[in-house]
């Protein structure tokens, strides 16, 4: 019988560090410690123990402090223990303490904290350093960054100038994805220093030179390969904050992080990284500016909050110091504390002017075109931005969508101004836009996913200079579509983000220029031009926020206003949220009304979380959304007249499961939704399942089932029917995706509203023979069987339809910073007439209608591609030279077509024809 034990949480030299540790444990954990002295070595620790416990208990304990970061803690067998008892319930310490060092062992870091330190002290002649090894995830203790006065650091990836080697190596990480919260494999140094202008920092990562996984990838790319980061938390409270990530080769990841995981890569920063490999494995360097972060004001001493993070590509494990594994609920309030000295950015300056210069051979016209994009940072708190004439985004294009639905389809920000500082407008996690992430992430590769998950925001700032819907087509007038859906040109806009104390707030103004669509008359076939004035619009934030004991409260309000020529509409919100002090509940709400043309409309969507413990989570979600609430003339909502719940569980395992796998996933969810009037308009019940092998093959599974339901939307107002009872499965499996040949293959099958069964196959594959280059195909086949489509007043159509989605990536990388990139997308569908239908007048099924044999047909095909060749330079940090053809079409009916001449034809007879240069250059302090 194993005999009982205790916990050891830490060791420490200094007895006053001890007491504050075990304080802090005692509140955390809800257990007696005690601190007991051992003699190691001729030398005297004081170690923090919780209480005698048999070994399972102990084991347990030990899993609990892991997840919340404390990675060293180890079981002291009762028959090991030959030390002293100190003291029991140790008190919070009432003097200040003193302040570890970074990296070094215990015995090390703790005399060398204690010792003077006087002008010929040249172990920490350029900073005053700190030791993370006596912290756990910024719970416990808040360690300080050595500050560096003139580091005279090249960032070229190679850890080799001589202030790191006085800058002691941190080794800590623990393994957290799978969440096994295990000691690494391979070793990991890191070290970190600061000057008056930034943050570095490196690290060096040993591992089989054989077994390095480098892949050269556009920027915000996620595939698998070795990675370097750094998350931090500027906030130092767990509000707000940033991640950076650098992948062996150079490639860069960034983005912005909100409470407590609401991760968006629709920013980018001017923060520059490199790497190298070495000869025990690989090393990086990376440089942050301050000016880079929002911050809130500070004097003599800031306190900021970090993470790190490193990638194993070839075992698929992801490493973090402090332990972040998905499956626990924190993740910025967990990041560890950590105090700065004489960083208070001020009167910081950028300016991004532009030009561009576009060939156009459908209207076989030249266009020129320039702009400027200006920030300036008063103080650490504020940020001042405007923007003349900005570009739209023409380097990058949409992806190809076929949408035949009465819902409209969510594109994501590309423009960087728009990007910028919008951390603050975000009122709920709802508000950012999931789409697919990159088939080659991580684990099996992914097969593209045939669901997007849209967001409910108040503020969709593609709405601003978008197509001019405002414009109203005069009779005996035709606008193409490709002419109505085109982007509205930007007179300018500004925008302020600032925070005082514990309120932060945001403004943003934009303005449009004058709306002219080219029309043709319908009786004389001459062009004419429809002229509309420009929308004008405005968004006013602010944001009171308490955090504090590892919890956060906050309360919220944003007003948008879209001013049109017609009627403008307003719409207010106010927005709530809640962290326990565990971090096992948080709960965010957003209230909303709008009044647009007269209308008044109000709604409310709620969402609550619960994660009892590590790897086991429950959501539940509530919507009321009255008939009359609408946001979208600045924000965007898939729908109102909403009224349901829906409720998710989920579980994580990666300990105590068969040999062959890693790492295991279950859920279940159901959702019940109904319009304000009581009918069913969404229900399901469903489970899924992920298996993730010792090989990184990854096997998925996935049904559900819905009872009737009602549609009150696709007959645009004519009506309401009923949908036959129906389900939804689907089978996936892929292969390792670190490999240099990774594929992936799904299976679905799905009811159509009248109950027949749609399938859908999936087959796609990534091939990177080398670092520089690489091919991304994945080919969609959806056979439909009764798929119905809306023709116009009550009329409906079903159809027995083959749809075809090729998707075409190929990546040649001259250099990490010069990229060739080949896109091609397209949507083939060939829909032959199966049954014709009416919506009854009341609420019922469809109803079956005459048509004449005389009649024309209603057999459709769809053509539509996208075609692109990009070449970008990053000259330096957000400066870029880009050259791009763009070829787009969309082609009309053509019945007696098969998918080859629809093909062909897509490429020879394109409605856009582009080609476009573009430079952009960042000056700044």
């Amino acid at each position: 019988m194993a005999s009982p034990g205790s916990v050891v949480f830490n060791s420490f030299k200094d007895r006053s560090l001890a007491l504050k540790e075990s304080a802090q444990v005692s509140r955390q954990f809800g257990i007696e410690t005690r601190i007991e002295e051992a003699r190691v070595n001729e030398r005297t620790y004081h170690r923090v123990l919780g209480p005698v416990m048999d070994q399972s208990s102990a084991r347990e304990l030990v899993r609990q402090a892991r997840v919340n970061g404390l990675g060293d803690v180890w079981v002291l067998a009762s028959k090991e223990r030959s030390v002293i008892m100190a003291q029991r319930q140790a008190p919070e310490p009432k003097a200040p303490v003193s302040t570890p060092v970074v990296g070094l062992p215990a015995s090390q870091s703790q005399s060398a904290a204690n010792r003077p330190q006087g002008p010929n002290d040249t172990s920490l002649i350029s900073a005053r350093v700190v030791n993370l090894d006596s912290l756990s995830s910024g719970q416990s203790g808040t360690m300080r960054i050595a500050r560096v006065e003139g580091a005279n650091i090249k960032i070229d990836g190679r850890v080799d100038e001589p202030i790191w080697s006085e800058i002691p190596a941190f080794d800590r990480m623990i393994v957290s994805e799978p969440d096994t919260l295990e000691k690494p494999t391979h070793i990991t140094k890191t070290r970190i220093l600061y000057t008056d202008k930034g943050l570095y920092v490196a690290g060096e990562f040993e591992q089989p030179k054989e077994s390095l996984v480098e892949r050269l990838s556009s920027r915000d790319e996620m595939i698998n390969r070795d990675e370097m980061g750094v998350a931090i938390d500027s906030s130092g409270k767990g509000l707000y904050g940033n991640f950076f990530r650098l992948a062996l080769g150079g490639s860069k990841i960034d983005g912005k992080i909100s409470p407590e995981r609401n991760l968006t890569s629709q920013w980018d920063g001017p923060w520059i990284g490199e790497t190298a490999v070495t000869q025990d494995g690989w090393s990086g360097e990376m440089f942050i500016p301050w000016s880079a972060l929002s911050m809130p004001d500070g004097s003599q001493e800031r306190q900021i909050a970090i993470a790190i993070f490193r990638k194993v590509a070839y075992m698929d494990e992801l490493y973090t110091w402090p332990a972040l594994p998905f499956s626990q609920p924190r993740f910025i309030s967990a990041f560890a504390l950590a105090e700065l000295e004489k960083v208070n950015p001020r009167q910081q300056w950028e300016i991004y002017p532009y030009v561009s210069a576009t060939s156009d051979e459908i209207r076989n016209e030249a266009d020129g075109r320039g702009g400027i994009d200006v920030a300036w940072r008063p103080s650490s708190n504020l940020q001042l931005t405007a923007t003349v004439n900005p570009d739209f985004g023409s380097v990058e294009s949409d992806d190809v969508v076929v949408n035949l639905t009465a819902y409209e389809t969510f594109f994501p920000e590309k423009r960087l101004f728009f990007l910028e500082g919008t951390e603050v407008f975000v009122t709920s996690p709802r508000s950012n836009p999931r789409g697919p992430g990159s088939p080659s992430g991580s684990g099996g590769r992914q097969s593209p996913g045939m669901y997007r998950m849209e967001p409910s925001t108040l503020l969709n700032t593609r709405r601003i200079g978008g197509s001019a819907k405002q414009v109203t087509i005069p009779e005996g007038v035709t606008v193409s579509g490709v002419e109505q859906g085109k982007p509205s040109e930007l007179t300018g806009a500004v925008k302020a983000v600032g925070q005082s104390g514990n309120l932060r707030y945001g403004v943003l103004s934009a303005f449009e220029k004058e709306a002219e669509l080219v029309g043709v008359e319908d009786e004389t076939g001459s062009e004419i031009m429809v002229v509309e004035d420009g929308r004008d619009f405005g968004v006013v934030r602010l944001l009171y926020e308490q955090a504090g004991d590892g919890g956060r409260k906050s309360i919220g309000y944003m007003g948008t206003l879209a001013a049109n020529p017609d009627d403008d509409a307003l719409v207010h919100g106010i927005d709530t949220h809640l962290l326990s002090r565990t971090g096992k509940v948080s709960w965010d709400t957003q209230f909303l009304t709008s009044d647009v043309d007269g209308r008044s409309g109000y709604g409310v969507f709620s969402d609550l979380s619960w994660n009892p413990k590590r790897g086991v989570g429950h959501n539940f979600s509530l919507d009321f959304l009255d008939n009359e609430l609408d946001i979208s003339d600045l924000g965007f909502l898939r729908r109102n007249d909403y009224v349901g719940l829906k409720y998710r569980f989920f579980q994580s395992r990666s300990q105590g499961l068969p040999d062959w796998q890693r790492n295991r996933r279950i859920g279940v969810y159901s959702q019940v939704y109904h319009n304000t009037d009581g009918l069913l308009m969404e229900s399901y019940l469903g489970v899924m399942a992920t298996w993730l092998t010792n090989k990184n093959l990854e096997l998925a599974a996935n049904f559900n089932i819905k009872p009737q339901h009602y549609d009150d939307r696709n007959s645009r107002g004519n009506g309401i029917y009923r949908k036959e009872t129906g389900f939804y499965s689907a089978l996936s499996i892929g292969t390792d995706s670190a490999k240099k040949f990774a594929f992936s293959a799904m299976l679905q099958g799905r009811a159509e509203d009248l109950g027949d069964v749609t399938y859908v196959t999936t087959l796609g594959f990534t091939y990177s023979p080398v670092d520089r280059f690489s091919v991304d195909l994945d080919l969609v086949l959806n056979k439909r069987n009764e798929w119905i489509v809306y023709r116009g007043g009550q009329d409906f159509t079903s159809y027995d339809a083959l749809e075809i989605q090729p998707n075409l990536s190929v990546d040649f990388f001259i250099s990490a910073k010069q990229q060739l990139r080949l896109k091609l997308q397209w949507a083939g569908i060939d829909a032959n007439e199966s049954q014709f239908w009416s919506v009854p007048d009341g609420v019922g099924d469809l109803i079956p209608r005459y048509k004449d044999l005389n009649e024309p047909s209603e057999n459709f095909t769809v053509s539509r591609l996208t075609a692109q060749v990009r070449y970008r330079w990053e000259i330096g940090p957000l400066s870029d030279l880009f050259l791009v053809y763009t070829r787009g079409s969309n082609l009309p009916n053509q019945v007696d077509a098969t998918f080859a001449p629809l093909f062909r034809d897509a490429m020879n007879e394109p409605i856009i024809d582009v080609f476009t240069m573009k430079l952009r250059y960042r000056f700044g302090s």
